[in-house]
């Protein structure tokens, strides 16, 4: 029955080749997009749920890993030593009166970091320590550094100990500052405790002894400095002074030594031209002041009565005498009238108050005389002193002229000596400074042994490892996604692809199927994959308004993304709903459809299209699903696109139009071959697989450019192959929902 019932749709089907389809192909239909939706907690979630393999594999990685290097790691011990370095100013040849050398605070301090980390002292300590003995320095047990560098010892030596001990101790060191302070932590780690802080007090003391040992040295040697400075300068001072004292002689420059000033310093001499000059002058000076003073007394007594002259009446005995007369002459008129003028007691008084009065006249003259004697002698001595002055005056002019090289070379030998006297100062300060042995540098708190390890620190690394591990297992997670341009999820057809999702298909293999996977559907309904393919049966019995699309193709973008697996699992499941469904192998590259339905692949599509046969019986195949039949390809021609391109297609599938309700392509993929391009063009809708993490955006992407470009009608995309890890919590639910109600037999 099913024969002849094949036999004769194709005769059926041989009449409709003339008519012309009822409906025609419908033009492609745009999608509008998706619409973009706001990052929400979940969507970051739903990455760490997806990767979490990635999460778990390094989050174990790195705590195993941490967890037994810290327990294999040998305790480590640190002790600590608190140090107090105070500021010194460098004066050991500086002057009272120089400048002070700049000393930066940060500098300074910062040198004195790198010596406590200098090879010198770690020498030193070595030495007193005999840490060169020691078999946790010398390799003999495990060390720090790695012993790789500890067996190159004695290669290269410094002062007979090995450079690679000396190394591996200033690694050991650790110097630490306090902020803001004159403070310094000074550590050593070593794998004993007592070893860590007896070493650590010894840095602590060989570096005071350094410190000490370069200050005596630094003495010492300006001290040698200065002796040498000193002998230099001691000649330089004779020398100038020989040439000031052969040149002062030549020119006959002769000074008087003025002694000491009030500060005790020698006050220098004097000139004697110069001084000689100075006493003239001022001596000048009161022979004029004398003459003036002389000159007027002598002008008033030529000017006037010269008995009237204050400089007569200024003499004793001529007021003496004046005073005297003047007695005499009242004594006269008072008797003169009782007495008459010849009476003898008016004539002795007449004779005495006459010899008075040319005794008075006489003593006047004797002062005019003596007035202008004392004018002619002041004039005198007035013109020899501007004489001596003038000639003076030349010679002190004369000596200055002389002078200038001599003040040169007085100059010179002063300085000379200041700085011979500051040398031998200052040489006579550093002779007692050698005797100090005080140090800037104090030990405010020793090393004591530790009690506990420094490392490893168990608790802290096991937090770390913890953290680092999470986050740094979820950061990969959130790399990988980044990376990964393949599509998993709806959203990202929606998004990237901008197509409408038509159905999601559940990862089957073929052990989970226990068949082929192809007829999954058929075998067994009520899993998984069966509900996915009915789903999609019911998007695309609803895909289009009024009528559903009759002619479909399947295509995807590469290889091995499922696209025959959904033609026939699509094709079977819209024969559950009493449809006749044909199945067409479009495919002549690859064919697989005659395999998974077992019929001969003798005559097919292939001989159709080339004209090799007409239509007939033997072209479509029954395949054991009730109201299924099957295309097969045919042998595989030479030119497939060129085959499918042709007016036969056309007729075949106008033929075929009215005899089933429905006709699902199966064809290649669209990258690459023209044959998916060429016969999308005569079907009603285009159906695209996509399988889940392995088809890349971009290739999906170009395939619905090509096939946008033909005016193909693009009904979505079959996400096929996907993982539920892939999925949101919706969805991962809605496959939870129907797994616990059609699963079993017992619930059915």
């Amino acid at each position: 029955m099913a024969e002849e019932d094949t036999i004769r749709q194709a005769e059926d089907a041989s009449r409709a080749l003339d008519k012309h389809r009822e409906f025609p192909v419908a033009a492609a239909g745009g999608y509008y997009g998706y619409q973009e939706e706001e990052i929400h907690l979940r969507d970051y979630l739903s990455i760490v749920l997806r990767r979490k393999w990635i999460v778990i594999t390094f989050f174990v990685a790195v705590v195993s890993t941490v967890v037994i290097g810290t327990f294999m790691m040998k305790p480590l011990y640190k002790a600590s030593a608190t140090l107090k370095i105070d500021k010194e100013n460098s004066n050991v040849i500086l002057f009272k009166d120089s400048y002070a050398l700049e000393n930066v605070d940060e500098k300074y301090y910062q040198t004195q970091y790198q010596m406590l980390r200098s090879r010198n002292l770690a020498k030193r300590v070595i030495r007193q320590m005999r840490l060169d003995k020691n078999s946790e320095f010398t390799g003999k047990s495990a060390a720090l550094p790695p012993p790789g560098l500890l067996k190159r010892q004695g290669s290269v030596t410094e002062d007979g100990i090995s450079a690679s001990l000396v190394d591996g101790f200033i690694k050991r060191s650790e110097v630490k500052p306090e902020p803001k302070s004159s403070l310094v932590n000074v550590g050593f780690v070593s794998y004993d405790p007592e070893l860590a802080a007896s070493v650590t007090n010894a840095i602590a003391k060989s570096f005071i002894e350094l410190n000490i040992e370069s200050k005596f040295e630094a003495t010492q040697q300006a001290r040698a400095w200065l002796e040498n400075q000193l002998e230099i300068m001691k000649g330089k001072l004779e020398q100038a002074e020989e040439k000031l004292n052969q040149y002062a002689g030549r020119n006959e420059i002769i000074f008087l030594d003025k002694g000491v000033d009030k500060d005790g310093k020698d006050a220098g001499g004097e000139n004697i031209v110069a001084k000689r000059l100075a006493d003239l002058s001022q001596d000048l000076t009161a022979a004029t002041s004398d003459r003036i003073s002389k000159e007027a007394l002598y002008n008033e007594l030529k000017s006037g009565d010269s008995a009237s002259s204050s400089s007569v009446m200024a003499n004793s005995l001529v007021q003496s005498m004046i005073k005297d007369l003047a007695g005499l002459e009242s004594e006269y008129n008072q008797n003169l009238t009782v007495y008459k003028a010849d009476y003898p007691k008016m004539v002795r008084l007449k004779e005495h108050i006459d010899q008075l009065r040319k005794r008075i006249d006489l003593e006047t003259k004797k002062v005019v005389v003596s007035i202008r004697k004392d004018y002619d002698a002041a004039m005198r001595r007035e013109n020899y002193l501007k004489a001596a002055f003038e000639k003076q005056k030349k010679d002190a002019l004369d000596l200055n002229s002389r002078s200038v090289q001599y003040q040169i070379l007085k100059r010179e030998a002063d300085t000379n000596r200041e700085l011979y006297n500051g040398l031998l100062q200052r040489m006579k300060e550093t002779g007692i400074s050698a005797s100090i042995t005080a140090s800037n540098i104090q030990i405010i708190d020793p090393a004591e042994v530790p009690k506990s390890p420094f490392k490893p620190n168990k608790k802290l690394n096991f937090m770390l490892a913890l953290m680092v591990g999470l986050f740094g297992g979820v950061g990969l997670a959130f790399l990988a996604e980044y990376l990964d341009n393949t599509i998993k999820t709806p959203e990202d057809i929606e998004k990237r692809i901008l197509m409408p999702s038509l159905g999601l298909v559940p990862h089957c293999s073929v052990k989970d199927a226990g068949g082929a996977v192809e007829l999954l559907s058929h075998s067994s309904g009520n899993t998984h994959l069966g509900e996915a393919y009915s789903s999609l049966r019911t998007f695309l019995l609803f895909s289009s308004a009024g009528k559903p699309p009759k002619v479909m193709m399947v295509t995807s973008a590469r290889r091995e993304e499922g696209k025959t697996t959904t033609s026939v699992n699509t094709a079977i499941s819209l024969t559950k709903s009493d449809a006749k469904v044909l199945l067409v192998d479009a495919d002549m590259r690859r064919p697989r459809l005659h395999k998974i339905f077992k019929v001969a692949n003798t005559a097919g599509l292939s001989s159709f299209l080339s004209g090799n046969r007409e239509f007939s019986a033997e072209l479509l195949k029954p395949t054991g699903v009730p109201n299924l039949h099957v295309m097969t390809s045919g042998p595989l021609p030479p030119n497939p696109a060129e085959l499918l391109g042709s007016y036969r297609l056309k007729e075949l599938i106008d033929g075929l139009y009215t005899l089933y309700n429905f006709i699902v392509i199966d064809t290649p993929p669209v990258l690459g071959l023209a044959d998916a391009v060429v016969a999308s063009t005569q079907t009603e809708g285009v159906i695209m697989v996509v399988r889940s993490g392995k088809t890349p955006r971009e290739a999906a992407q170009q395939a619905k450019k090509i096939l946008e470009s033909v005016n193909a009608k693009l009904l979505g995309v079959v996400l096929n192959a996907i993982n539920e890890s892939h999925l949101k919590y919706g969805y991962y639910s809605y496959y939870n929902y129907y797994s616990q109600n059609y699963g079993s037999n017992e619930d059915k």
